[in-house]
């Protein structure tokens, strides 16, 4: 490996070029020392939030395969894995939570396809840990995958491996929203740490204590001893006995409170870039403390939730399942596809409005309908129906 073969492993890779290989995010640094990883961005709540908002909602999502007709396809191998229980362990809203959280937190999720021996047909799907997978890219090309696992490496070929990447430079790899931004992030760890400071120390300056003689090193020592012992929050609110004519000189001159320094303020606003990362409304991880939001209604913000933070991500899951879980003939007669509709029914006035012009122009029958509110169907409710209200402009006056 070359030398900068070696800053992309240790910084990670933005692109992952002929002849190179991309690393798993482990961790990083910030400027003011604290390491940033996965585990340590889930101990903010901000970050928490989000990732099981989005992990958790699209794992609620039931996922289809449709035949070219338009019906479930629910006599394929597939279609099981994909909708009720990708492998032995794992239910399907298991599964994708856990995947759509390595998205969100490593930037990249996979899973191995493991195949029937003799058949070929896939019979599982197993999630593999994203910080043990590392991506390689031959000169002429091809992609595999190496996976750590108890000391072993295996290589795996393109075929085998479901890859879904987050936001990507080059298609080949997506890069890890806790490193990118792990200076937020760390700004965010930073203010609870100062906070959680302030409330230790019961919000106790220090100061300074003046004397009109030289103590000795032994009396200096005994002094600093008795001020740490007083200093302990369980000492909040006793006081203490100065001697010889010791003064207290305030110290509110060299130490800024939390007013002054705006922590509170700081760490709301850290809140929100957090949201911002993820692209989720503050107000979805109840941070409801300001007016930040441009929805004007609960409906309106879970519609942009949907189209501008869950969607991208559904695509990404139905193309990659077209594209590795699927064969070159089945890709024109199949197609997965989620089912956003349960997002949506709170919003009863607009969808009332959907049925009804569905119903009245004749593009959704009756059963159709029912069967997207999980009702059961009619007897006569497969007929298309239209008003007979409306006619051509020529045939007015006529009878």
């Amino acid at each position: 490996m070359n030398f900068f073969g070696w800053l992309g492993s240790l910084f990670g890779r933005s692109r992952l070029d002929k002849g190179q290989q991309s690393d798993p995010f482990i961790g990083t640094s910030t400027t003011s020392g604290n390491a940033i990883n996965a585990d340590t961005a889930l101990k903010l709540s901000a970050v928490w939030a989000c990732v099981r908002l989005r992990s958790q909602v699209i794992g609620s999502l039931p996922l289809h395969l449709y035949s070219k007709d338009k019906k479930t396809a629910d006599n394929h191998p597939l279609y099981r894995l994909l909708h009720d229980s990708p492998n032995a362990d794992m239910t399907a809203s298991e599964f994708w939570e856990s995947l759509v959280a390595s998205l969100d937190l490593w930037g990249n999720a996979y899973a191995l396809i493991v195949r029937h021996k003799k058949t070929r047909h896939i019979v599982a799907l197993d999630v593999l840990n994203p910080e043990r997978v590392r991506v390689s890219r031959g000169k002429d090309g091809l992609i595999t995958y190496i996976y750590q696992e108890n000391g072993k490496y295996t290589r795996y070929t393109a075929d085998e491996i479901l890859h879904i990447k987050g936001f990507s430079l080059d298609g080949l790899v997506g890069l890890s929203p806790i490193s990118y931004q792990s200076s937020v992030i760390g700004l965010q760890v930073d203010a609870n740490n100062a906070t959680q400071h302030e409330f230790k120390n019961h919000f106790k300056g220090g100061g300074f204590i003046t004397y009109d003689k030289i103590m000795t090193d032994e009396q200096r020592e005994g002094m600093r001893k008795s001020l740490e012992f007083f200093s302990k929050p369980d000492n909040a609110g006793k006081y203490m006995v100065l001697e010889a004519g010791m003064n207290v000189a305030g110290g509110a001159g060299i130490r800024m409170n939390p007013q002054d320094a705006q922590l509170l303020e700081s760490r709301y606003f850290g809140i929100e870039e957090i949201c911002r990362i993820f692209g989720v409304p503050p107000q979805l991880i109840y941070h409801t403390d300001k007016a930040s939001s441009w929805a004007s209604s609960l409906e309106n913000m879970n519609l942009g939730f949907l189209m501008y933070s869950l969607r991208p991500v559904l695509v990404k899951i139905e193309q990659a399942i077209v594209k590795k879980l699927l064969t070159p003939t089945e890709r024109s007669q199949y197609k997965p596809k989620w089912s956003v509709e349960g997002l949506l029914r709170a919003d009863s006035q607009g969808r009332s409005q959907f049925y009804t012009s569905a119903l009245q122009n004749g593009w959704l029958t009756r059963n159709e309908v029912r069967e997207l509110e999980d009702l059961p169907p009619l007897d006569g409710g497969d007929t298309l129906t239209v008003q007979t209200n409306l006619t051509h402009l020529q045939n007015l006056g006529k009878t």
